[in-house]
């Protein structure tokens, strides 16, 4: 399975910002980091159309 890392690590955005970030592209998941908290988040395409986003448990 290919993996692509990245040397500037996960970029830190609210939802709206990683809304746009991936709709802009046509890869189906984008990961992010929660500004303030630094925790990790998955917004991925539905098969619906809509976004779906999935964070550990607090």
């Amino acid at each position: 399975m290919p993996l692509t890392l990245s040397a500037h690590g996960a970029p830190r955005l609210d939802e709206a910002q990683a809304v746009e970030r991936l709709r802009r592209t046509e890869s189906p998941f984008l990961f992010f980091a929660r500004p303030g908290s630094d925790r990790g988040r998955v917004l991925y395409r539905r098969f619906d159309g809509h976004y779906g986003l999935i964070e550990g448990a607090r």
